[in-house]
């Protein structure tokens, strides 16, 4: 089975990309909740976003989605802005802090934050805490969520994960994933996310801008990627926002699909895009030639 499942992001809701109206921010997730969206995704890390999604759930009256959060990385309004507590103490409060602002009883999965952020020495004692809160039962699953240093492999190796999320390593502009963790989580049996299809906007709102200005984070053959991107979706009559979430849905894999729609426009035309089904096989693979 191929199938694809599609998570909403609530960075930008939560107001890390800019000042977003909080009710909008509400209406975002019950139109998404609506439209048959069944996981949501938020963290500490993502401005109000917590709150909101307890907001939103406490005006929900369908069947309760799936719910992802973060610990590990301190609440922010600036997605550049990064502090950290992976204390035994920090990561435990983070969680209790969390349930509330949710109004949830147990989390299904907790994602430790921005792992590469972790010092190694340190390691086992997060990944103990981790364990603990799951055998707790405050927490379902436990994964990793965002890039993942080498030292780390060994412990995902030993099964101690359940489920994990890549930013920007599973999209039209990287593909670095499908060919080793995407395989990988396939052959143990743990769930992937894909998060941000549009890499972060590069592939969309920000695909201009980011060619005169990009951000430091952004490597320049990135930028290169999306150019070229860019010419294959016209030469095929496509919008690049629409050629990248139909991209996904053509990868022989099944997986979770993060998108981060700041929105309710951004997300109807995410769920419109990925409504018009994969991309034809050649286009498909124009892309994957792309990126070699």
């Amino acid at each position: 089975m191929n199938a694809k499942s599609i998570v909403l992001g609530t960075a930008g809701l939560g107001g890390v990309w800019g000042r977003r109206d909080r009710p909008a921010s509400v209406r975002t997730i019950l139109t998404a909740l609506e439209n048959g969206i069944t996981a949501l995704d938020t963290a500490p890390a993502y401005g109000d976003a917590e709150e909101i999604v307890g907001d939103a759930l406490k005006q929900w009256r369908g069947p309760m989605p799936v719910i992802s959060t973060k610990a590990g990385r301190l609440r922010s309004y600036a997605a550049e802005e990064a502090r950290y507590d992976y204390s035994a103490a920090g990561i435990m409060n983070s969680v209790y802090h969390s349930l509330k602002a949710l109004g949830i009883p147990a989390v299904d999965v907790l994602f430790l934050h921005d792992p590469e952020a972790v010092p190694e020495e340190e390691a086992d004692n997060v990944i103990g805490v981790m364990q603990h809160l799951k055998q707790l039962g405050l927490v379902k699953k436990i994964g990793l969520g965002g890039n993942i240093p080498l030292w780390m492999e060994a412990a995902i190796k030993t099964g101690v994960f359940d489920v994990i999320m890549e930013f920007n390593r599973l999209n039209a502009g990287n593909v670095a994933a499908l060919y080793d963790r995407l395989p990988f989580c396939q052959a143990r049996g743990m769930a992937y996310y894909a998060a941000s299809p549009l890499h972060m906007g590069l592939l969309g709102r920000n695909f201009n801008v980011w060619q005169q200005q990009p951000p430091s984070w952004l490597p320049a053959d990135r930028i290169a990627t999306a150019q070229r991107l860019q010419l294959i979706a016209d030469r095929h009559r496509l919008s690049l926002p629409v050629m990248a979430h139909r991209f996904l849905l053509n990868i022989p894999h099944a997986f979770n699909i993060v998108i981060g729609a700041s929105a309710p426009d951004e997300l109807e035309d995410s769920l419109s895009a990925f409504r018009e089904g994969p991309l034809p096989a050649a286009v498909y693979q124009d892309i994957l030639d792309c990126n070699k």
